[in-house]
């Protein structure tokens, strides 16, 4: 068992009067995520966009008008949070350096210091006109979790997380201006991987069966009536383990029979996948594989995509 517990936080996209209001409305709901025991919490993107972000606002100003020049500085209450709560923070930023525009997410430790950056890979058309600068994709070792990125748009190219998760990636952090999609759903699953997604209206952790473990924002009409907090928190276990369903069938029963309550197996029958995981901190997922010699699904078809090839060459 490998647990952490993580928070996404549907930050309200309304009009805030000033910078100050929404970076202390943001604190608050650091305060909650870190009471309800979160190591890292995810806000959504571009938190330096005061007014909604809506096509029709008036009040909405240019990507230049609100990019910072020192991000560190215009969001120092959320850096100050993150010692003071003990917590890990994605701080996402679209900030200036020379006459280029990075829209981007850093990620803050608890003792306030920025240890990984990730640029959007793929900025809007929008974005693009108004000198928003196409990155590379980044990684980061997060307490034994190999963290990969996205931003908002950058869900709309599946290839982009995609690789990273072939490379490796468990768990993909998303500040996001729209929901993104059925696709990351579809991610997990088809690559044994988790994402966390902050996006004001519906923010999400999704586990790699596909299915969100914590989910809400401000398209829940409770929610903008005042009932509860924006702030949704799950554990995730990142031992767990994805299986093939032909070749493990016959040593699943067995294997449950044995360890009994000790573990916890799931059958997706739609997706031919077993789902594995131990309940028991003296019980390994790998010892499991290696004693009832089981395969998982990312090994099972990258053995298959091997076979092919030789076959075609």
């Amino acid at each position: 068992m490998k647990l952490h517990r993580l928070s996404v936080i549907a930050l309200s996209n309304r009009d805030f009067s000033s910078l100050s209001e929404k970076l202390a409305e943001a604190v608050g709901w650091l305060e909650i995520a870190a009471g309800q025991g979160a190591e890292l919490a995810v806000l959504p993107e571009l938190l330096n966009r005061v007014c909604g972000d809506g096509y029709g606002n008036s009040k909405r100003k240019t990507a230049r008008e609100v990019a910072f020049d020192d991000w560190q500085s215009e969001t120092a209450p959320l850096i100050e949070a993150a010692v003071r709560l003990q917590i890990w923070v994605t701080v996402p930023v679209l900030h200036r350096i020379g006459d280029d525009l990075y829209n981007s997410f850093f990620l803050i430790s608890p003792e306030g210091e920025p240890v990984w950056r990730y640029d959007k890979v793929s900025p809007t058309p929008e974005e693009l006109d108004a000198g928003v600068v196409a990155a590379a994709p980044t990684q980061y070792d997060w307490k034994g979790v190999r963290l990969g990125g996205g931003i908002c748009f950058d869900t709309c190219f599946p290839e982009n997380l995609e690789r990273q998760a072939s490379e490796g990636v468990q768990l993909f952090l998303i500040p996001s201006l729209w929901p993104g999609g059925s696709q990351l759903n579809h991610l997990c699953k088809l690559r044994s991987t988790r994402v966390a997604i902050s996006y004001p209206a519906w923010s999400r952790i999704i586990d790699i069966d596909g299915l969100e473990v914590a989910e809400g924002g401000y398209r829940q009409e409770t929610l903008r009536f005042g009932f509860g907090a924006p702030v949704y928190t799950a554990t995730l276990n990142f031992d767990r383990v994805s299986l093939y369903g032909n070749h493990n069938q016959e040593k699943m029963i067995p294997l449950a029979r044995k360890y009994g309550r000790r573990v916890k197996i799931s059958f997706d029958q739609g997706n031919c996948l077993w789902f594995l995981e131990s309940l028991d901190p003296d019980l390994r997922e790998r010892d499991l594989l290696q004693e009832f010699e089981l395969t998982t699904a990312a090994n099972y078809f990258a053995g298959c995509a091997r076979r092919i090839s030789e076959c075609a060459a």
